[in-house]
């Protein structure tokens, strides 16, 4: 235990010279955070908005964001990705408002031509269904269930990108799965709009 937070302590100290460094607009230091948090970024704004197109651009937007006011971020402490979220909920959610919230998204052609066989065809039914259940969600919600179970974290670190307690993070799982099951089988599952 002791080494994991000896590891946590040296890894936010690397963190916080990469942020100093990037404030001098230092390119490898953006090179770096880019790197380090593209895919949590994309992952986040693809799971809430269902569309790759929409994700890479609401992405590449979070990161020109972040390069505009990274001389006025402060560093505490809290892992940079925080940051990063919360610039990409915005724009997620600026997204929703000028594209319609309950839209409902085509299956992209190259997922199609996946599913050759039924079981291929059920997958893609299901994860048609689950994108529409989270899509339902409050943006929290959907941010933990990504975090959480797309991204792999632990609530400790969901918690810190997050800024909540691990109670409140897990407070907050604990409805959004409910959400997700009641919305997967109730009278609207499978994608039928009430």
């Amino acid at each position: 235990m002791a080494f994991r937070e000896a590891l946590r302590t040296e890894t936010l100290d690397e963190e916080e010279l990469l942020v100093h460094r990037a404030q001098q607009a230092d390119t490898a230091a953006w090179d770096e955070i880019f790197q380090r948090n593209y895919d949590h970024i994309y992952s986040f704004a693809f799971c809430r908005t269902g569309d790759r197109t929409a994700a890479e651009d609401i992405a590449a937007e979070v990161f020109l964001e972040a390069w505009r006011g990274i001389r006025r971020f402060k560093y505490r402490g809290t892992p940079i990705l925080a940051w990063l979220y919360r610039i990409a909920h915005n724009h997620v959610a600026d997204h929703l408002r000028r594209s319609g919230r309950n839209r409902t998204q085509r299956l992209p052609e190259d997922a199609r031509q996946f599913a050759a066989t039924a079981d291929e065809a059920e997958k893609v039914a299901l994860w048609q269904s689950v994108a529409t259940a989270m899509k339902r969600l409050t943006l929290e919600q959907q941010q933990v269930l990504v975090i959480r179970f797309i991204q792999g974290m632990s609530l400790s670190e969901t918690g810190a990108l997050l800024g909540k307690t691990e109670n409140a993070i897990k407070a907050l799982e604990f409805r959004a799965l409910r959400s997700v099951r009641r919305i997967l089988d109730g009278p609207t599952a499978l994608g039928a709009e009430a």
